[in-house]
């Protein structure tokens, strides 16, 4: 009899010591994205732009790096911000057309990410740092380009844009593409979606290693408690029909909050984050008409 307590005892020992090795483990991969970090594979010179390589610190220390397209004349700039496991190239593949139309372009990578310094990516909590030095670093060097600010984000980059859309006065308008609802949710989900990972009893854990190693809890500073304080300042909404790691029930939500003014499009048969591929030219189209109103 006592064997048989000890054996489960063992067991049980066992299960709790693989459940948190698991836990930690999707932890860190989450939070420390090495094998994410992929190089550049384009530049604006390749479409024949002139631009200037640019890198800054962020009030923690960390030095990103980017380029500047400037537009002569132009008072006006747009930054762009990439997601998680990608870089600044990303994006900049399909908004560069921006720069005919009178802009400034900003494009940067996240930290950890990219050319960026660091080695810890928070999906959000962390970057909204990155935006902010990337605004004092345009305003300080680039001060008439900066009479005017747009912001763009992707995914995590959408995040981003919200929160500090929210709160910086130097920005005058909006657009999320495919961003979460909240942290909680798109750590679950990325779990499920990647690695079939259970929410009960693993989330919780992995969750709690997050916020011990950020030493904040990211999930209060999620979109969903921010969007609302974007208005007056305009908001775009973008996000896949078919985007299933961030799916398109919370952009539907994302949009009932917000203050007016505000837009929002569905786009048809766009996965995560695809919806420049599959909007094509309306894509481009609706990207410059936002903008053109309201920057």
């Amino acid at each position: 009899m006592t064997n048989i307590i000890l054996i489960v005892l063992f067991s049980l020992l066992f299960l709790i010591l693989l459940t948190v090795g698991i836990c930690i483990h999707v932890a860190k991969w989450i939070l420390h994205p090495r094998s994410k970090r992929k190089p550049l594979d384009v530049w604006p010179d390749q479409d024949k732009l002139s631009y200037d390589k640019i890198s800054f610190l962020t009030e923690d220390g960390i030095r990103l790096r980017g380029w500047f397209i400037p537009k002569q004349d132009s008072h006006k700039t747009i930054i762009f911000m990439h997601g998680w496991g990608m870089n600044r190239g990303d994006i900049y593949k399909n908004t560069h057309f921006l720069h005919d139309l009178g802009y400034n372009l900003m494009y940067f990578d996240f930290r950890a990410l990219g050319e960026s310094g660091g080695t810890v990516s928070s999906i959000g909590y962390l970057e909204i740092q990155d935006l902010q030095a990337a605004i004092k670093f345009l305003k300080k060097t680039y001060p008439q380009a900066s009479e005017k600010i747009g912001i763009y984000g992707l995914s995590m980059g959408g995040m981003v844009a919200i929160c500090e859309g929210a709160q910086n006065p130097d920005v005058s308008c909006v657009v999320a593409e495919a961003s979460y609802y909240s942290f909680r949710r798109v750590v679950t989900r990325w779990a499920w979606v990647h690695n079939r990972v259970p929410y009960l009893p693993l989330i919780p854990i992995v969750l709690h290693y997050i916020r011990q190693e950020l030493n904040a809890n990211p999930e209060h500073f999620s979109p969903r408690y921010n969007v609302s304080k974007i208005s007056p300042k305009p908001l775009f909404i973008i996000h896949g029909a078919c985007d299933k790691l961030v799916p398109i029930s919370q952009a539907k939500k994302l949009y009932r909050k917000a203050g007016h003014p505000k837009q929002i499009w569905l786009v048809p048969n766009a996965s995560h984050p695809k919806c420049a591929v599959e909007g094509g030219f309306e894509y481009k189209q609706k990207l410059a008409e936002f903008f053109q109103k309201y920057l």
